[in-house]
C-alpha cells in the first residue's frame, strides 16, 4: 500500500514537472514568433521609410542642378549608410552609371576660392592607395593606429589641396598627417607631422583641363579628414553591383519595381526590402539665335532672337537593404528562454526539494515506527522479566529466593531506567532548542577521569595513549556523553579476553576494540537508532549509543566515521582543538 502511494506521489511530481517544460517551451516559440513578425514589420517600415527619404534626398539633388558631375550625388549616397547592409545605386535612362555606394568616402570640402565654402564630394579609396606608395600607405596606418596619449593628443589624416573631377571625385594632391587635441579649435593650429605630395599628372586621375584650372584650398578653418576606419579599408561594401542583379535574378523580381518596396527572404531571420523608382526632371535654357527677327520672335535687348528650350532628365533609382531579425532580437530571445528556464528551474527546483522532503518525511516515518517497534521490543523483555519475578516474589517464602527475585527485578529497572534516558538523550539531540555550551580544557584528565569508572568493573584491559598537546573546544557534557557510549560499545562487543584501545593523537580520537562477530556489510549502518550489528549475542543493550554519538559530533561539527580491518573496529573523530 504505502509503495502504490510513493508511486503515484512520484508520478504527479513527474506530471507537474513535464507539464511546466511544455508549457514553457510552448509558451517560448509562441512569443519568439510573435516578435520575429512584429519586429519584421517595424524593420521593413523603417528600411522602406529610409530607402524612401534617400531617394527624395537624390532627386532633390539631380533637380538642383541638371548640370551636375553627380559628385554631389555620389557623396549624398555615400553619407550616413552602413555599406554592410545597404546598397544605392543611381542610373541614367539608358542604364548608364551614375552614382552608387562604391568603396567611397563623403568629404566636405571648405574651399577658399569659391563663394559657397562647404560643398559635398567623395574621396575614393583605390584612389589614395594608387597615389600611395606601400611604405607610405603602412607609415600612415601606423599613425592612426597610435592612441590618444595622456595629454590628449591624436594623429588625423587630413587633406588642403585637391581636385574636383568629374569622373574620380575629391582626389588630393596632398596629403597630411596631423597630431591634433579636442581643445584645439582651428586646423590651422595643428601640428604637421608627415605631408606626402603627389604628382596628378602621371596618374590620370585627373584631366588636363581640370588641372589647368589648378588645385582647390581649403580655407584653413575646417579639417577636411579622412576617416581612418575607412582608411583602413572597414568600410568595405558587402553588396556590388554583381550582387545586387543577382538578387534581383534569384528571386525573379523586375529590377523596375516602382509601385510599392519589395521583401524577399534571405534565409529564415534574414530579408531583403528592394525598392526603385524612376523620375524625370527637366531644366528651362534660353538659346539665342542671330538670324533676323520677325514680330513673333522674342528678342534679347541686343537684337537677337531667343528660344526656351527644355532638358529634360530621366533617372532610375535602385535600393537593396539587408534586414537581420536576429541582430534585433537576440538580447529578446535569450530574455524570453532566460524567464522560461528560470520558471522551469524554480518549478523543478520546488518539485525536486518537495519530492525529497516527501521522502525525507516518509524516512522518518519508517524510522519513527522502526523505533516504536524497537522501544516496544526493549522495553518488553525487562517489563516481562519483572512481571515474572513479581509475582514469583508474591508466592515465595523463602527469603533468600526472595532477595534474588528482588535483586533481579532492581536489575531490569535499572537496565529501563538506563535505555529511558538513553532515548531521552536521542530525542533531546533532534530537538532544535538544544545548544551548546563550549569550552577550552585540557583532553587528557578529562578522559582519564571517565576511564576511572571502567577501571575497576571492566573484563577487559584499557590502554590508553595521548600523544597531543592540544586543549579540546567543545561541550563537556555533550562529550562525557559520547565517549561513555562509545566506551560501554567497545566493552560491550569486545571479543573476551581482548583489549580496549583509546588513542588520541594531534586532533583525532580514536577508539579500538577486537570484535571476530561484526560483519563488514554492516559498517554503514552502525550509527541508524536501535540498529545492533553483532551475530548472535545476547548482549543487553538499546542500539542508540551511536546514534547520540552521531548527533553530538555532528553538532559539534567534528568529522566521524567507523572503520573495520583485520577483525579490529574502530570509531574516530577529529575534534577541534586549540594549540
Amino acid at each position: 500500500m504505502k509503495s502504490r502511494y510513493i508511486k503515484r506521489r512520484k508520478k504527479f511530481h513527474y506530471i507537474i514537472i513535464s507539464v511546466t517544460i511544455i508549457v514553457c517551451l510552448l509558451g517560448t516559440v509562441f512569443t519568439s514568433l510573435a516578435i520575429l513578425n512584429s519586429s519584421k514589420d517595424l524593420f521593413v517600415a523603417n528600411a522602406e521609410n529610409e530607402l524612401k527619404t534617400k531617394i527624395n534626398d537624390v532627386e532633390n539633388s539631380i533637380n538642383s542642378d541638371l548640370n551636375s558631375d553627380f559628385n554631389n550625388v555620389e557623396g549624398l549616397l555615400n553619407e550616413d549608410i552602413d555599406k554592410a547592409d545597404t546598397y544605392y545605386e543611381v542610373t541614367d535612362n539608358s542604364r548608364e552609371y551614375i552614382a552608387s555606394t562604391d568603396n567611397v568616402l563623403t568629404v566636405y570640402c571648405y574651399d577658399i576660392s569659391q563663394t559657397i565654402l562647404q560643398k559635398r564630394d567623395y574621396v575614393r579609396l583605390d584612389v589614395l592607395k594608387n597615389l600611395l606608395t606601400d611604405d607610405e600607405y603602412n607609415e600612415i596606418c601606423k599613425y592612426l593606429k597610435t592612441a590618444t596619449d595622456n595629454d590628449g593628443d591624436y594623429y588625423l589624416l587630413v587633406f588642403d589641396n585637391y581636385f574636383s573631377t568629374e569622373k574620380y571625385g575629391c582626389v588630393p594632391s596632398r596629403l597630411e598627417v596631423v597630431k591634433s587635441n579636442n581643445d584645439i579649435a582651428w586646423a590651422v593650429q595643428d601640428k604637421k607631422i608627415k605631408q606626402y605630395d603627389f604628382d596628378l599628372s602621371k596618374s590620370g586621375y585627373v584631366s588636363k583641363d581640370e588641372l589647368s584650372e589648378g588645385p582647390l584650398q581649403s580655407d584653413g578653418k575646417h579639417r577636411q579628414i579622412i576617416d581612418k576606419d575607412f582608411f583602413f579599408g572597414k568600410n568595405k561594401p558587402e553588396f556590388s553591383v554583381e550582387s545586387v542583379e543577382k538578387i534581383f535574378e534569384d528571386n525573379d523580381i523586375n529590377s523596375e519595381i516602382y509601385d510599392k518596396p519589395v521583401t524577399v527572404n534571405n534565409g529564415f531571420l534574414k530579408y531583403y526590402v528592394i525598392f526603385g523608382d524612376v523620375f524625370s526632371v527637366s531644366q528651362s535654357h534660353m538659346s539665342r539665335d542671330f538670324a533676323s527677327p520677325i514680330s513673333s520672335d522674342v528678342v534679347d535687348d541686343d537684337g537677337n532672337v531667343v528660344y526656351e528650350t527644355i532638358i529634360y532628365g530621366n533617372y532610375n533609382f535602385n535600393a537593396v537593404k539587408e534586414i537581420n531579425l536576429l541582430d534585433d532580437c537576440l538580447w529578446k530571445f535569450i530574455t524570453i528562454f532566460a524567464v522560461a528556464f528560470t520558471i522551469m528551474a524554480v518549478v523543478i527546483t520546488v518539485e525536486i526539494f518537495s519530492w525529497k522532503d516527501f521522502k525525507r518525511r516518509t524516512a522518518q516515518e519508517e524510522t519513527r515506527l522502526e523505533m516504536t517497534n524497537a522501544i516496544a521490543h526493549n522495553l518488553k523483555t525487562p517489563l516481562f522479566v519483572i512481571g515474572g519475578f513479581a509475582e514469583n516474589l508474591k508466592n515465595e517464602e523463602d527469603t533468600e529466593k526472595k532477595l534474588h527475585n528482588i535483586e533481579i527485578i532492581q536489575q531490569q529497572t535499572e537496565e529501563m531506567d538506563i535505555l529511558i534516558h538513553r532515548m531521552l538523550d536521542l530525542s533531546r539531540f533532534d530537538s532544535p532548542a538544544l545548544k551548546l555550551n563550549c569550552e577550552v580544557f585540557d583532553f587528557k584528565p578529562f578522559i582519564e577521569k571517565i576511564l576511572e569508572n571502567y577501571y575497576v568493573h571492566t573484563e577487559h584491559e584499557i590502554i590508553f595513549i595521548y600523544n597531543s598537546k592540544a586543549k579540546i573546544k567543545a561541550d563537556p557534557a555533550m562529550l562525557k556523553t559520547v565517549l561513555e557510549n562509545l566506551i560501554d560499545n567497545a566493552e560491550k562487543y569486545s571479543d573476551y579476553g581482548s583489549d580496549i584501545t583509546i588513542n588520541v593523537s594531534d586532533d583525532v580520537l580514536s577508539i579500538s576494540n577486537q570484535c571476530s562477530s561484526f560483519d563488514r556489510e554492516n559498517l554503514s549502518k552502525l550509527w541508524q537508532p536501535y540498529f545492533r550489528a553483532a551475530k548472535g549475542d545476547n548482549k543487553s543493550g538499546s542500539g542508540i549509543g551511536l546514534s547520540i554519538v552521531k548527533s553530538a559530533l555532528e553538532m559539534h561539527g567534528f568529522k566521524y566515521k567507523a572503520e573495520f580491518e583485520n577483525g579490529i573496529i574502530t570509531f574516530k573523530f577529529r575534534f577541534t582543538s586549540l594549540d
